[in-house]
């Protein structure tokens, strides 16, 4: 096999993540992407995948998406096994926030996303927990999300789907969609793993800002920190 550049894996991610689009759209034959017809973006979409396997085997960060992308339409359950699409939340800001009751750094943040909820929620910002932790069941999640009063919907990727598609790698990693699904910004919450820390910097506030008042984003990436993701084996 010929070597694979991490810029050719980011362009494949691209291509399969257009198609993902394109496809959710449901447009005509006449506007399939990339001026090809729908037969051959699906046999190219499948060539990409099959590259992608042998490449990378599992997650790989390559594939995150990008700032200034649009992220493709998924469904992921909640603890109460409704069916919760990000189409869904068309014509809102969303943020999704990867969270995870196992973990320190998550339960130290509960609070701060409560907060930015309850700001922003009459704004027309939605802003959903992620669980993408295989050694997390159903039954423990909604039992732990009962026992700390978590009032943010919850939804259910065990798999890790949403995660690898997005490139989350901790919990709590917080990934914010403007009104039209385009990726603005990846990364952190704040600075402070612990609250009431000084010199805090509010990330997510600051772009929620910018995004809901039309300004341009002037901090779109930060590293993010807290426990690592783990979804299942099985997971691509």
């Amino acid at each position: 096999m010929d070597r694979v550049t991490l810029p050719g894996i980011k362009h494949a991610c691209a291509l399969v993540n257009a198609a993902e689009i394109e496809r959710g759209r449901k447009l005509p034959h006449s506007k399939a992407p990339f001026g090809h017809s729908g037969q051959t973006v699906r046999l190219s979409v499948a060539r990409v995948v099959i590259m992608l396997l042998l490449i990378c085997g599992t997650t790989s960060p390559a594939c995150a998406a990008d700032i200034g992308s649009p992220i493709a339409n998924f469904q992921l359950s909640d603890i109460s096994g409704e069916i919760r699409s990000l189409r869904s939340f068309s014509g809102k800001v969303v943020v999704l926030v990867f969270w995870s009751y196992k973990c320190p750094v998550v339960l130290a943040y509960n609070s701060r996303i409560e907060e930015l909820q309850k700001k922003y929620r009459a704004k027309g910002v939605a802003v959903l927990g992620v669980d993408s932790g295989a050694n997390e069941s159903a039954e423990e999640i909604k039992a732990n999300i009962a026992n700390l009063q978590v009032t943010f919907p919850v939804l259910l990727d065990s798999e890790g789907n949403v995660a690898e598609k997005l490139g989350a790698t901790h919990a709590p990693s917080v990934f914010i969609l403007d009104r039209e699904g385009i990726l603005r910004y990846k990364g952190a919450l704040d600075n402070n793993k612990k609250p009431g820390e000084s010199g805090r910097v509010a990330y997510a506030e600051d772009v929620l800002d910018s995004v809901l008042s039309g300004r341009p984003v002037s901090v779109s990436e930060t590293r993010p920190f807290g426990c690592i993701i783990k979804p299942t084996m099985g997971a691509r």
